[in-house]
């Protein structure tokens, strides 16, 4: 045999040999990705309907609210799912799509609203197996019109609102599995949007329009199959409800301004530079860690004042970590904030120091407590803590100022310590469980701004010589100006500062 014809035939044989030993490539069909959706939103709380017939759908999305308390319901043009041969699914949007959101809460009222969707392009590509289904979303160009609103039920008779949203890109990279749980896992990234809205309701009307720079954001959750009561959410996080979201935005810029018959009632002008938001939501607790920087906010309001009034802060931040379901086991909890370089426009500052008396640098205000607890009541079970009579069952075990700073007008004050509270004993000091600790306190500048206080005739002089004694017993001068005291409970119960007994 001839070696080439031989090499060849070996070559197919080891080829086709590989293709027979490994499986088969997995294809996906459009009633699969129905399917997927379905389950999904079921997961959610809602149902999706819509009868899938020659390639297309014409989506129903509606979300009941427990014991009849309202309804929300969205329906919108066909979209296009089309099998592909190599086992892909296409979902294509049509440009202008129609869709229609409409609801209600009882007692309250309803509304109805109308909008379209215009896009260069939207389309989803969806691969995988049935029940465990990957998606590729892209969309260039996309606008968001709304074209009618009507609001029936309490309020004003005359109701209006216009407006768009654009966005320039839009990418979202998706995977939703099915199992004893549902599984959500999306990375998205949005391009620059921007937003105009006007609400007119009788002679008022209110003008917003917002820039809001790209953003990415990361999601994962596990759903527990056919949704949850939303009434105990503490039973659905022990049947596995997780829910994550990271996002990080480059900052918005946001305008404002309402009228009365063409006069101006209120202009607001705000802009944020970068921020970062993370949140979870599980049997572990509620956590959610925000930072945003370079906070500038503008208000015009000429029946408070007849300038602008501007405020300013390099940079916010919250940081909550909240056990939220009953355990006999001790659970840690932390709460913190904290504003940075907090600054006023000297039309402000004038109003009361026209003379600059007061230094005027950036204020600070930071707290931040960690601590350890127990609860003998799930917080999400709403029915639950409806019927309950008194106080909750919490007990705060263990607390510590890891960091408390309150900084302006030239001042500072500071505090970090712990305490422990002992429940088994409320007789030491009556009706409340025993503390025990000591927290350090810190204060700087304190003589030098009632100094100013005095010169700028907002407190009289003698109104100060009980806080100046009150200082100079209880407080160890450990600099110019500057201040320290250690306030100190004991075992027994006795209530000391430096060493002196309080109570």
């Amino acid at each position: 045999m001839n070696r080439t014809l031989s090499t060849s035939l070996f070559a197919l044989g080891t080829a086709l040999g590989t293709v027979l030993a490994s499986p088969a490539l997995a294809d996906v069909t459009a009633a699969d990705v129905w399917a997927n959706q379905q389950a999904l939103i079921s997961a959610a709380g809602g149902t999706l309907s819509g009868d899938l017939s020659d390639g297309s759908v014409a989506p129903e999305l509606n979300f009941i609210l427990p014991q009849g308390a309202g309804s929300m319901q969205l329906t919108a043009d066909a979209i296009s799912m089309t099998d592909n041969a190599d086992g892909s699914v296409t979902i294509s949007y049509p440009s202008p799509m129609n869709f229609t959101i409409s609801g209600g809460a009882a007692g309250e009222g309803s509304f109805t609203a109308t909008m379209v969707l215009t896009h260069d392009s939207y389309t989803a590509t969806a691969t995988g197996e049935r029940g465990d289904i990957a998606y590729e979303t892209r969309g260039e160009t996309l606008r968001v019109e709304v074209t009618n609103l009507t609001v029936d039920g309490n309020g004003p008779e005359n109701f209006d609102m216009t407006g768009f949203l654009e966005m320039a890109e839009f990418a979202n990279d998706s995977r939703i599995t099915e199992g004893n749980l549902i599984s959500y896992v999306a990375q998205s990234m949005t391009g620059e949007s921007n937003a105009d809205f006007t609400f007119i309701a009788d002679n008022v009307s209110s003008t917003s329009t917002q820039i809001t720079r790209p953003t990415q954001t990361n999601i994962t959750a596990s759903l527990p199959v056919g949704g949850s009561n939303v009434m105990n959410l503490s039973q659905a996080m022990r049947d596995g409800l997780n829910v994550a979201i990271e996002s990080v935005g480059q900052g918005t810029t946001q305008t404002s301004l309402t009228s009365l018959n063409g006069d101006t009632l209120n202009r607001q002008e705000t802009s944020t530079g970068e921020q970062t938001f993370a949140m979870s939501l599980g049997e572990d607790g509620f956590k959610i860690d925000v930072d945003a920087s370079n906070f500038d906010f503008l208000m015009n309001d000429p029946l408070i004042f007849p300038g602008d009034l501007e405020f300013a802060m390099a940079g916010i931040s919250a940081n909550y970590d909240l056990p939220l379901n009953a355990s006999d086991e001790e659970q840690d909890f932390r709460v913190a904030t904290s504003l940075n370089g907090v600054t006023m426009a000297d039309t402000i500052w004038n109003l009361f120091d026209p003379a600059g008396l007061l230094p005027r640098d950036p204020a600070e205000i930071t707290f931040d407590l960690t601590g350890t607890g127990t609860s003998g009541i799930d917080l999400l079970d709403f029915a639950a803590l409806g019927q309950m009579a008194g106080p909750p069952p919490i007990e705060v075990d263990q607390v510590t100022i890891e960091n408390l700073r309150i900084a302006a007008l030239g001042a500072e004050a500071s505090a970090q310590g712990s305490m422990t509270l002992d429940w088994t004993d409320f007789q030491t000091i009556p009706g409340v469980p025993r503390p025990e600790g000591a927290v350090k306190i810190n204060i700087n500048g304190a003589n030098q701004l009632m100094d100013t206080l005095v010169q700028m005739g907002v407190i009289p002089a003698e109104e100060l010589m009980m806080p100046r004694m009150m200082m100079g017993m209880f407080a160890t001068p450990v600099g110019d100006d500057m201040l320290e005291t250690v306030i100190e409970v004991n075992e027994q119960g006795h209530v000391l500062a430096n060493g002196q007994r309080l109570q």
